[in-house]
């Protein structure tokens, strides 16, 4: 597999060259492992019922023969073969009820393996989904930053999509092939092994064919899969920026880019489709002269009295059928080759590193060498006992790439308990970063930050437990210290309530009365308007309720949470005066007595704070009260 360069703006798309990897194949092993003897049982109803099925070629073979032994005379040629003790005495009556019977059966048990197999494959499939988003969702944020949004989509849709369509319930079509290939291995030995051997050479030249044509068909295949990527990713993006693009009258340059990605898949499908064509010719030629070698082969046998009539009934109709069924086996397992493309994407989705510090749940049900969490005890997201709500920076350096600049220089501080920090500065000079950097978004490049002195526990083995100086939280406890209020209010698909409760931790009064603080509705409002409120189903990315509305939703979101420490990132710069002025009381009424750090590029609305932080290049101007501080930086602007 050829690793991307994590010094690319963008990771590039891995292309798999050769064998599958031994981790997709414990991958696909994980996904059944749940089932396995429910799979075992499945498996053998399905063999036995496609052998019920093929076997009343056998049973007719031997009916004919019976006629064949009842109207011989002795001088007829030896066409006649002496039938199994089972079917001594056997009638007319006596096929028909059998052939019924094993019709029934056979039809029954392929039923239920159709059903079974498909619900199981369906179950496993959905578990490396469900598995790839954990992990996903738990990749450090400097791989979105590098990855389009597009290419991450196209694991989660067309892949997924490819795996889905032949595991879900094709793949049983697939087991099927597979099956009466056995089946009709085993009945054609019983019938005659001459012919077998024929048989035999049918299948090994077929999968000769297939053998040759691999190479390319899984090659074309992989391109595909390569190529489709690019244009979902550009689609994705114009999707995103379209007002943008037609403001400024910009349509025509994205069209053309995606001509060009869409024209270069559709060669890309016409490449892998006359592959696929030449495939099914070689086949198909093959099945012909295997059809031809059969009929003169039996002609010779039954000269000889080498075969009976009822056993070359039986081999041309398995020959008959190997025809179209080795010819759907390899199609289908073609198929099945796109299918393990799409897989081999995702379980790399599944196996890229985590953000170090995190760790899968405990209720993880895929072993891929990530830390998972052993055990989460009661209250473990709470602020440790007696904890004080300082933060300590000392000698801080952040850069988000190696060949890019410092975005913070060794930049010390010291904010403490209950203080209201204010930080200023032109755009790019670290404001943002320094959020960023105290909720251990991106690895520092050297020094240290401490909350109640405190660090992030960064490791990627077992919780750090030794003792120290300075102790170390769970990055996730470390994190739920902080709430954060940003200038683009994210809100998700979903209630009112979801977003104010995920987790639905909270009772319903205690989400009424933090709506109420924010004054949400208008003063006044009842509970009972609130409450229908909770009920309110709010759009993706909020936008269905006004900026000033999303802003009001994450700030009783953040009461709710009542974090030690409160980090305010420019919020009130896209609302509407009232919601300003509730955001501004915020700071002084709601969240007295915690840690704030307030990010603003209105002035007004930090002259109270108890210091001002100027940032300038990712270091500190100056720190001061806000009376020292804020006329220079005016003057400055």
């Amino acid at each position: 597999m050829d690793k991307p360069s994590v010094n690319r703006f963008q990771f590039q798309e891995t292309r798999f060259q050769g064998k599958y990897q031994a981790s997709l194949i414990d991958t696909i092993r994980q996904a059944y492992r749940p089932v396995y003897l429910r799979g075992a049982l499945i498996l053998l109803l399905g063999l036995v019922g496609r052998i019920a099925l093929l076997g009343n070629s056998n049973v007719i073979g031997y009916w004919a023969d019976s006629l064949c032994l009842a109207a011989k005379s002795g001088d007829a040629p030896k066409v006649c073969r002496a039938l199994p003790s089972f079917f001594e005495g056997y009638g007319h009556e006596n096929f028909i009820h059998l052939l019924l019977i094993l019709t029934t059966l056979g039809f029954f048990l392929t039923l239920l393996f159709r059903i079974g197999s498909s619900r199981l494959s369906a179950g496993a499939v959905s578990r490396i989904y469900d598995e790839t988003t954990l992990r996903t969702s738990r990749y450090p944020i400097s791989f979105f930053d590098r990855t389009p949004a597009g290419r991450v989509m196209t694991r989660f849709s067309s892949d997924y999509n490819n795996v889905f369509r032949i595991f879900g319930g094709p793949l049983a079509e697939f087991a099927t092939l597979v099956f009466d290939l056995i089946a009709m291995t085993v009945l054609m030995g019983i019938a005659s092994h001459w012919l077998l051997l024929i048989w035999i050479a049918q299948a090994i030249l077929s999968y000769g064919v297939y053998r040759y044509f691999l190479p390319r068909l899984r090659r074309e295949r992989r391109e595909l899969a390569l190529k489709r990527s690019p244009g979902i990713a550009h689609f994705a993006e114009t999707l995103s920026g379209v007002a943008t693009i037609r403001s400024f009258g910009r349509e025509q340059p994205f069209k053309d880019r995606f001509s060009k990605l869409n024209g270069e898949y559709l060669h890309q499908r016409l490449t892998t489709t006359s592959v696929f064509i030449q495939f099914s010719l070689a086949m198909n030629v093959l099945s012909a002269l295997t059809f031809l070698a059969m009929a003169g082969v039996s002609i010779y046998l039954s000269q000889h009295g080498l075969v009976s009539i009822g056993a070359i009934g039986v081999a041309f109709v398995y020959v008959g059928l190997a025809a179209g069924i080795l010819q759907s086996f390899f199609e289908w397992l073609g198929q099945f080759e796109e299918a393990m493309s799409g897989l081999e994407r995702m379980n790399e989705y599944l196996r890229l590193p985590i953000e170090p510090g995190a760790r899968l749940p405990a209720t993880t049900r895929f072993q891929t060498g990530h830390p998972v969490e052993t055990q989460r005890p009661a209250g473990s997201l709470h602020a440790p006992p007696a904890f004080r709500a300082s933060i300590e920076i000392q000698n801080l350096t952040l850069r988000y790439r190696e060949s890019m600049e410092p975005v913070l220089n060794s930049l010390s501080l010291s904010i403490r308990e209950g203080e209201r920090l204010a930080v200023v500065g032109r755009t790019g000079s670290g404001k943002t970063s320094l959020v960023q950097a105290l909720f251990r978004l991106y690895p520092l490049e050297s020094g240290t930050i401490r909350i109640g002195g405190y660090e992030a526990d960064l490791s990627t083995g077992a919780p750090s437990t030794s003792p120290s100086s300075h102790p170390k939280l769970a990055l996730d406890r470390y994190r739920s210290l902080l709430s954060y209020i940003t200038q683009d209010a994210t809100l998700f698909l979903g209630s009112l309530r979801d977003n104010l409760d995920a987790t639905r931790a909270y009772p319903e009064p205690e989400l009424i009365r933090a709506l109420k603080r924010v004054q949400f509705l208008r003063e006044g409002a009842t509970d009972e308007e609130y409450r229908h409120w909770l009920n309110f189903e709010v759009q993706e990315r909020g936008r269905n309720l006004s900026a000033g509305e999303r802003q009001l939703v994450c700030m009783a979101r953040c009461l709710l949470e009542d974090s030690p420490i409160v980090i305010l990132d420019e919020a009130t710069s896209a609302v509407d005066p009232k919601s300003e002025e509730i955001i501004t009381r915020a700071t002084e009424e709601f969240f007295v007595g915690k840690t704030q750090l307030i990010i603003a590029h209105r002035l007004s609305t930090i002259r109270s704070c108890d210091r001002v932080l100027w940032l300038e290049r990712g270091m500190v101007k100056k720190i001061g009260r806000p009376e020292e501080v804020l006329p220079e930086f005016e003057a400055s602007r």
